[in-house]
């Protein structure tokens, strides 16, 4: 019997191919585009799943699968996969025969490394794995051209690959609560970078490529160990929001009165004992963070008439 398949669609599934019980889905497995059995106390994907051939979205969340075994290639149609809070201690080889998926999501799971076969998800935009315990990422994850969006926060990562700086359409890193030490040089290559979260990391040094990202308008490096910031921060011109407080900072170079649109900036529990007079041209700065460092009387009056128009918060 053959079967027909949907039309194309645009935005929204509509409900009559949305599915929330197998039972029910298996009544109509041509009809199925998006299946959602989260917290149905399943300790594996059913197989019956497999026949569903027009499937698109299949959400597992908060289960207790421990794998994803082979037929899952069986879903040629399948765009996003949402296996968060599972029991998977690895991302299957099997994944890689999925040729459309653009969205995984795997988080709170067990996973301890990103695979060489991550290379294979050509047309993957996101790829979520927060919350695991991963310490090693494989340098094909510069294969992944088409990622606009990595979320690896709260994991054993104690570097990036350099392949990191192929990923020529990224977005957003987050790479937050992890062992990072620095980024690789070609972090540079980034253009379309707008967000970069890497806070409570180890973060002791920024390469000057860092300045590279033109199009950067987010930048989180609170609670690392930084002594300083390269000059080429200065290069940052559409950075709005830059967050550095529980660092090691001992000075801010003179470019950073060169981040014209930034809005919010906090310096707050760090070593400083001054700012460059170029803060004065921070004209869009509303609150201005910079309580628990060492300013002098002196230098708190400077400071005060250097940013008339922004609201310091001195106290922690």
């Amino acid at each position: 019997m053959s079967i027909k398949l949907p039309e194309e669609t645009t935005g929204e599934i509509s409900p009559e191919n949305i599915f929330y019980s197998l039972e029910k889905a298996m009544q109509n497995p041509e009809k199925v585009i998006s299946l959602d059995l989260h917290l149905k106390n399943l300790d594996s994907i059913p197989s019956q799943i497999f026949e569903f051939i027009n499937l698109k979205e299949l959400n597992l969340l908060n289960n207790s699968i421990t794998n994803i075994p082979k037929q899952i290639g069986m879903l040629q149609n399948l765009e996003k996969l949402e296996l968060s809070g599972n029991n998977l201690n690895n991302i299957s080889e099997a994944l890689s025969k999925l040729p459309r998926l653009n969205t995984l999501i795997l988080s709170w799971n067990k996973i301890t490394e990103i695979p060489d076969s991550i290379g294979e998800l050509k047309n993957l935009e996101t790829l979520a794995l927060n919350h695991n315990k991963i310490s090693l990422i494989s340098k094909r994850i510069g294969e992944l051209t088409n990622l606009k969006f990595l979320i690896i926060n709260d994991n054993n990562i104690s570097e990036l690959p350099d392949s990191i700086g192929e990923l020529i359409n990224l977005e957003k890193i987050r790479i937050n609560a992890n062992h990072l030490s620095t980024f690789p040089s070609t972090i540079g290559n980034l253009q379309k970078l707008e967000k970069l979260e890497a806070g409570e990391n180890n973060i002791s040094q920024i390469p000057d490529t860092i300045g590279e990202l033109q199009n950067l308008r987010k930048l989180r490096l609170y609670q690392n160990i930084l002594p300083e910031l390269p000059p080429s921060i200065g290069k940052l011109t559409k950075l709005e929001k830059l967050l550095l407080y529980e660092n090691e900072l001992t000075s801010i170079p003179e470019s950073i009165g060169n981040l014209v649109n930034l809005e919010e900036l906090d310096l707050s529990c760090n070593e400083l004992t001054s700012l460059p007079d170029s803060v004065k041209n921070l004209n869009l700065l509303d609150n201005l963070e910079i309580s628990k460092n060492n300013f002098s009387d002196e230098e708190k009056i400077n400071i005060q008439q250097l940013m008339r128009r922004t609201k310091i918060n001195w106290e922690g």
